[in-house]
């Protein structure tokens, strides 16, 4: 029997601990605190927090799914505990940001997300912050298909999953959806992370939206109780073209090449040689010095009741070709406010105003820069005898003083945003409404100016307005489960989503102006050409997800949406979508415990369903369409319609291991089967119907592949750091089912034929063979259809069209990169390739045609064309009649490799700067972009993310430097 002391004395022993649990993003949800060597044991709350009775001798074992397990003694501490967890460079990875619910990090091992972290995003010259996606997660293709600064990213994830529907990724933003635009509009050094979601377990709550992967961008924001933190950064550069390849000649060789072909005489010919001019008209159209600088502030901190981050940036980069630019600014404000302990609330604002100067891009155009850099002849100058810009080169305008006369640009108001409320009225229990929206407004102008020579006094104004906003409103609620043994976790979310989407356009068009000055609708004469467009779409969604653990060793999730969209017919309005999966953390068991060499293992699967629903707003409907019939107004059938139109649905199947060696090799790999049923087509119908096409659910495809990541810690002590990282991804896409029977079906003048069996992307056109070496002539390949015997013809239109096994998506794409660091110091370069992507280089119809030798330019291959019998070649004889065909004589390989982003930046010793007394740190850095490319291609860049090259902006190179000051 114990005696009173002897009962005091236990109970001093014993003491109520409270805490708080965070990580680098904040208050971490559902986090394990456990008393070491007992089976006593609580989670933290919505807000972090933890109460736990535990002796006053004892350590507390803390731990949370993706951080490293910290032991705190209690002994000697206060009763009030502040914990922070580190990230495991392991788990963290699999760490599924949901975006759903009370928590900002729900989720499980079993989602499979690639993260890339701010340090990987911050400070790069360029607007389009998902430029520096590339290469930096497996199975993600990106693509900066054009230098002009306010240029869109193209994104896939594992393939297209489509044929006529979107296949870009669903872009989330703090929890919000948002359209692609956000890349260009949101300041990079805004992000904390963004991480792509790849498997069913962790892109099917989204449901609908999901079948092509999740971006989901997480941005910075303030911490409770820390001090106000100021930053500014300060960074120029200049811009300049990426890559040329185009070999053109000079104006010797090309002057000699129209004097052997009787293109010009004797005379011309002795002219031009005394001329002693030889334009190289790539450095006269494109700048190899635009300059690009961005200044940025943020302040970011706390109280016990709020945390806040709020920041604004000014970014200005002039474009490398004639008139393109963009001057941005942006602001973002991100306030949470923890009112009571039951109740706390924010916003998150981020606002851009940008103005953009366009250049000429037309396709094929004399007027385009990209499309007369290469083909004007060099030896006419673009100076006249006085030293004044020509306006006319090679008998057509000059692109330069096109862009002078022809000024076209615009200005983009983009409003990104979200409000929430979260109730907890009793413990484990949260209620949560977000409020998002994404908004914008553009003006855009373009002019024909009074004073241009082929229009001269009679301008012409256009100018449009576009607005619109995407609103969406969520409703969940959460529940975490409290169990006597910690070791047992479950997770319950429901909830209710409904978006709404409206567009408007409206544009107005006048000639007529006869000044300059006065360019402007209502100075014009006749009646104005005047267009408006408006639409609009509705989402409604259910959903849940539930999600249960043991020991964090055994961890199953499942998740169920049913998604309504007015884009589909009456009959087919709704879809349900779901997934399940399951983790199995063997690095945990007994058995691998300890284990020096094997340090880390996990497996997963996951099987799930997504919808796409990327499709125009109104393909369903059989709608009227107006047309003029004299002075009236009148109507026609615009479009058949179709009731049971519905969703295109996908079926996702993902296994993967993980496996850390040594506590420095981290290495993962990913099968996933992709199918895609029930595509979304537009189906040729008969003539006699009065339409062209319906819109339909036909055919099927399926992409398979696997992502390789691999992460290594070389070298690491407490001065020096070398790592090095890579990633694989290999995609087989295949058509299974076309429609009405059909096994191809070719688009027309695209070279592109979708045939079951064969990639979607597969080009399909003549193949070219060479030149026949006893008279010059092109050959291409002929097949028997009967027999199947091959043969050759000097004939292009009895050539054989046919699938040449390549294609314009890349089978294998990837990167990899080195970062090192010394004390203050710190390297990192990033490469990016793909392989086996292949492109239409359409600019060799022009500078290798015959028929156009007299006005272009010609291509230095062309010097050694066949002249005489015997010559082994692959250029033809220089004849009129043997014309640059569509052919696989323009269809080049494509594949590259690139030194995507280098950054070379040094930290001050803190010690040094801290004796100022106002500065905390200072960094200065110096950031590369598409420093060095290496490709067969011989256009202007091998990025372009289509089938057919057009004269396209050429891409960028950048080089910056810039300084970051801490207060």
């Amino acid at each position: 029997m114990l005696s009173g002391g002897g009962i005091f004395s236990l109970l001093a022993q014993t003491k109520s601990i409270t805490g708080t649990v965070s990580g680098p993003d904040g208050p971490i949800v559902g986090a394990t605190v456990l008393v070491e060597g007992s089976s006593t044991g609580t989670t933290t709350n919505s807000d972090g927090k933890f109460v736990i009775s535990a002796p006053a001798s004892s350590t507390l074992v803390v731990s949370f799914i993706g951080y490293k397990t910290q032991k705190v003694a209690v002994a000697g501490k206060t009763t009030h505990l502040s914990v922070i967890l580190q990230e495991d460079a392991q788990n963290i990875e699999q760490v599924t940001v949901v975006g759903y619910g009370s928590g900002s990090k729900i989720g499980t091992t079993i989602g499979s997300v690639a993260k890339v972290k701010a340090e990987a995003l911050e400070n790069k010259p360029t607007p389009n912050v998902a430029d520096a996606l590339q290469g930096k997660v497996a199975g993600l293709a990106v693509y900066t298909d054009s230098g002009e600064p306010s240029s869109a990213t193209s994104i896939r994830l594992h393939g297209a999953g489509s044929i006529s529907a979107g296949v870009a990724p669903l872009i989330v933003l703090d929890g919000v959806p948002v359209s692609t635009s956000i890349f260009t509009s949101l300041n990079s050094n805004d992000i904390e992370s963004i991480n792509t979601l790849k498997d069913a377990s962790a892109t099917s709550i989204y449901g609908s939206r999901a079948a092509n992967g999740v971006i989901y961008i997480v941005t910075k924001r303030g911490r409770r109780n820390e001090d106000i933190d100021i930053v500014v950064r300060a960074q120029y550069g200049i811009s300049q073209p990426a890559t040329s390849k185009y070999e053109v000649m000079s104006s010797s060789e090309v002057a000699a090449y129209q004097l052997e072909y009787n293109l010009i005489n004797q005379a011309k010919y002795d002219e031009i040689m005394a001329s002693g001019v030889n334009t190289n008209w790539r450095d006269y159209y494109y700048k190899s010095n635009a300059p690009v600088y961005q200044v940025d502030l943020s302040i970011s901190g706390g109280s016990e009741k709020t945390a806040y981050y709020i920041s604004g940036s000014y970014m200005n980069k002039e474009g490398t070709a004639p008139g393109s630019g963009l001057e941005r600014y942006s602001f973002r404000s991100d306030i949470n406010v923890y009112a009571r302990d039951w109740l706390k609330f924010g916003a998150n604002v981020t606002m851009s105003f940008d103005s953009r100067q366009l250049a000429y891009t037309e396709i094929n155009s004399v007027y385009n820069a990209a499309f007369m850099s290469q083909l004007s002849l060099p030896y006419e100058s673009p100076y006249d005898e006085n030293g004044k810009e020509k306006e006319t080169i090679s008998g057509y305008p000059n692109p330069n003083y096109m862009r002078k006369t022809h000024p076209s640009g615009g200005k983009n108001l983009a409003l990104h945003g979200n409000a929430y409320i979260q109730i907890t009225p009793v413990k484990n229990l949260n209620i949560k409404s977000v409020f998002g929206t994404d908004a914008y407004a553009y003006w855009s102008d373009s002019y024909a100016l009074a004073s241009y020579f082929k229009g001269l006094n009679n301008g012409t104004v256009s100018r449009a307005h576009q607005n619109g906003g995407t609103f969406t409103s969520t409703n969940t609620v959460d529940y975490n489960f409290d169990f006597s043994n910690p070791d047992h976790k479950l997770y319950l979310l429901a909830g209710q989503e409904g978006i709404r989407s409206d567009a408007l356009t409206f544009s107005a068009q006048r000639s007529g102006q006869i000044r300059d000055e006065l360019m402007l609708l209502s100075a014009g004469v006749g009646t104005p050409g005047v267009a408006d467009n408006k639409s609009s779409y509705v989402f409604n969604s259910w959903f849940g997800r539930a999600e249960y653990s043991y020991a964090d060793k055994y961890v199953f999730d499942a998740s169920v949406r049913r998604d309504a969209s007015s884009r589909f017919g009456r009959n087919n309005r709704s879809g349900i979508f779901y997934a399940f999966g399951a983790m199995w953390d063997l690095g945990k068991e007994r058995f691998l415990t300890g284990n020096s060499v094997l340090s880390g293992l996990k497996l997963k699967v996951s099987y799930g369903t997504q919808g796409n629903a990327e499709i125009s707003n109104y393909a369903h409907i059989s709608h009227l369409s107006t047309t003029a019939y004299g002075d009236k107004v009148g109507l026609y059938n615009g479009s058949e319609g179709n009731p049971d139109l519905g969703w295109e649905t996908q079926k996702l199947f993902t296994v993967a291991v993980n496996v850390e060696f040594i506590d420095r090799i981290r290495f993962e790999a990913e099968f996933y089967n992709r199918a895609t049923d029930d595509l979304l087509m537009d189906v040729p119908v008969p003539a006699t119907s009065g339409y062209l096409s319906q819109p339909k659910n036909v055919g099927a495809m399926v992409n398979r592949g696997i992502d390789l990541t691999l992460n290594v810690d070389i070298y690491r002590t407490r001065d020096w750091y070398v790592g090095f990282n890579a990633t694989f991804n290999y995609n087989r896409n295949k058509i299974t089912r076309l429609f009405d029977g059909l096994t191809e079906y070719a688009l027309s003048r695209a070279g592109i034929c979708y045939t079951i069996g064969h990639d979607s992307s597969e080009f399909y056109m003549q193949k070219y063979m060479g030149v026949n070496p006893d008279n010059g002539a092109p050959r291409w390949e002929i097949i028997d259809p009967e027999t199947g015997e091959r043969g050759l013809t000097e004939d292009y239109n009895k050539a054989t069209m046919q699938l040449l096994g390549k294609t314009y998506m890349a089978p294998y794409t990837g990167g990899f990169g080195v970062n090192a660091g010394w004390k203050g110091i710190s390297f990192s370069a990033d490469f990016s390739w793909n392989y086996g992507k292949y492109l239409v280089n359409n600019m060799l119809t022009f500078l290798e045609n015959p028929s156009l030798a007299p006005a272009f330019n010609r291509s230095k291959r062309l010097l050694h064309a066949w002249k005489e019998p015997g010559d082994i070649t692959d250029i033809p004889r220089q004849d009129m009649n043997y014309a640059t065909q569509f052919d696989s004589s323009i269809l080049e390989d494509a594949s590259f490799l690139r030194l995507k982003n280098l950054t070379i930046s040094y930290d001050f010793p803190k010690k040094l700067i801290q004796k100022s007394g106002f500065l905390s740190g200072v960094k200065i850095y110096f950031v590369g972009r598409n420093l060095l490319t290496a490709t067969k291609y011989t256009g202007y860049d091998p990025e372009v993310d289509t089938n057919i090259s057009l004269g396209d902006y050429p891409n960028t190179r950048e080089f910056m430097g810039g300084i970051q000051l801490t207060f």
